[in-house]
């Protein structure tokens, strides 16, 4: 098990995890990403942050057990993401990034993320590396998140970048 912690200043609500290096990383959001709580495409996922902006504090476990039913998220959303070749994966907001080295290859990703007892934000991403093709779901979603029907896994690079 591997862990990394950093922060990010969150604006905009949204933080995201995308392969390093690809033009264009964050994704627009329509109101069926913003009801489900993320915005996906093969290179790129944003996630919606609890607060439009502040700071959260970033945890990245990999190849570690996740069970939602001991988690005090308020928030649980998996998706499928793949590292490319180069290893090269970025954790990013508007304002700043982390850039990790990862092996390449297929892996669930599952944001967790919640409130620390101050008020302030935390989020846990859990990379396990599958052979499997994962299924997107909402694991926990709290007042803000209203999905309907199927996921939207189709989104569109923003124009804008940071």
């Amino acid at each position: 098990m591997t862990t990394t912690t950093f922060s990010l200043e969150v604006s905009y609500s949204q933080m995201a995890v995308f392969v390093a290096g690809i033009d264009n990383p964050f994704n627009d959001w329509t109101d069926q990403h913003l009801a489900q709580g993320f915005s996906w495409r093969p290179e790129s996922v944003s996630f919606m942050t609890l607060d439009e902006i502040g700071t959260l504090v970033v945890d990245v476990e990999r190849n570690t057990p996740f069970d939602a039913a001991g988690s005090h998220a308020l928030r649980i959303i998996r998706v499928p993401f793949t590292v490319p070749e180069s290893g090269s994966v970025e954790v990013a907001s508007i304002g700043g990034s982390a850039t990790l080295r990862m092996e390449p290859g297929r892996y669930e990703l599952t944001f967790e993320h919640g409130r620390d007892g101050g008020g302030g934000m935390w989020c846990k991403l859990h990379f396990r590396a599958t052979a499997d093709i994962v299924a997107a779901a909402i694991l926990r979603a709290d007042d803000q998140l209203q999905p309907s029907g199927e996921l939207l896994m189709k989104a569109e690079p923003a124009l804008s970048d940071r």
